[in-house]
């Protein structure tokens, strides 16, 4: 009995250490990416790289509901000790906060030597790209063109009482948008014209997708979201067009992307920056069903594309609007609820 035990212990043993080689030689290098990127659009990203490279890469993706300030608050818990090698946001103002705060580490990408500088953080703390700009959806069986409003002011009309959808803009772009807003604007203008629609009778809903759903359905004319949600469903055959405030500019907002300070993978995350920052991977980004806007304009897009240089742009300022974020979100909290 004690041989047959010692013999089973010495098995037992030679197993694991058996187990633990192979296992070590099966190693593979890993980058953790958290992104609030929709996984239709980044897991095709995420095999090329992995087919390229031979990183593996760990995805954590956003829910809809939470949509963009869930990771962002979870970088911020595990900031002492960090588990995400690169933030791919998609959207900036939250990206700089994160930068203001001391949560990301610089990191200049030689792939992002041609992005304009508008759209790279001066200390490389962050660098936008594939951006979608906030648009007006609209149903052209319903709408006419020259009906759909040209700037904000239009969305007040008396026609528009009770048929415009908004995203509850405490998550994702909309809060964006609104900061940007506030910051052009100023206070009284800001809180004039969301008073002004609560006034008219704006609908408050869970996400972008939702307020594009509100006009495929008929519940309202028109729907404040993204470029990108007015695409997916265009592809699908749906009957929707959409307008890019083309009398003040449409405010566009760049996906993002950073590595995070004290990363566990340093070197995969520079090189899965890298590989995002690619013009290859912005021209998939803009030949996708998301049909994302390069910020270069060497990036080729599909004949249906969209360029910076197709429509009018706010002057946007994202680190002055990222500063009053919390503000803007705040007064919109206390009159939009």
């Amino acid at each position: 009995m004690v041989r047959l035990a010692g013999s089973t212990c010495w098995i037992a043993t030679l197993f694991l250490t058996l187990f633990a080689l192979v296992s070590c030689g099966s190693d593979q290098p890993t980058v953790v990416v958290y992104t609030a990127l929709d996984p239709i659009f980044s897991r095709t990203i995420f095999e090329r790289f992995e087919r390229e490279t031979g990183i593996r890469v760990n995805a954590v993706f956003d829910t809809e509901a939470t949509k963009t300030t869930g990771l962002v608050e979870r970088i911020r818990r595990e900031s002492k000790r960090p588990r995400c090698d690169v933030f791919w946001n998609n959207e900036v103002l939250r990206t700089i906060r994160l930068a203001h705060e001391g949560v990301l580490a610089p990191y200049f990408s030689p792939a992002a030597a041609d992005i304009p500088d508008e759209f790279k953080d001066a200390k490389g703390h962050w660098t936008g790209f594939a951006a979608r700009a906030r648009t007006i959806a609209y149903d052209p069986k319903r709408v006419t063109e020259t009906d759909v409003p040209r700037d904000h002011a239009g969305l007040l009309a008396p026609r528009w009482k009770g048929r415009v959808s908004i995203a509850n803009p405490q998550f994702g772009t909309t809060g964006s948008h609104l900061a940007c807003l506030l910051d052009i604007w100023g206070e009284e203008r800001y809180r004039s014209f969301l008073q002004s629609l609560v006034d008219n009778g704006v609908r408050v809903v869970s996400g972008n997708a939702t307020s594009r759903d509100k006009v495929l359905s008929g519940e309202v004319d028109l729907g404040l979201t993204d470029t990108d949600d007015v695409e997916v469903v265009r592809r699908r055959g749906e009957s929707i067009a959409e307008s890019l405030y083309s009398d003040e500019g449409a405010i566009v907002l760049p996906n993002t992307i950073a590595l995070i300070k004290d990363a566990p993978h340093t070197e995969a995350g520079q090189t899965f920056i890298d590989f995002v920052l690619s013009v290859e991977v912005e021209a998939a980004l803009a030949a996708s069903k998301s049909r994302q806007i390069p910020v270069r304009d060497a990036v080729p897009v599909p004949e249906a594309g969209l360029r910076l240089r197709d429509f009018r742009r706010a002057n946007v300022d994202y680190e002055s609007a990222a500063k009053i974020l919390p503000q803007a979100l705040r007064i919109a909290q206390e009159i939009l609820r």
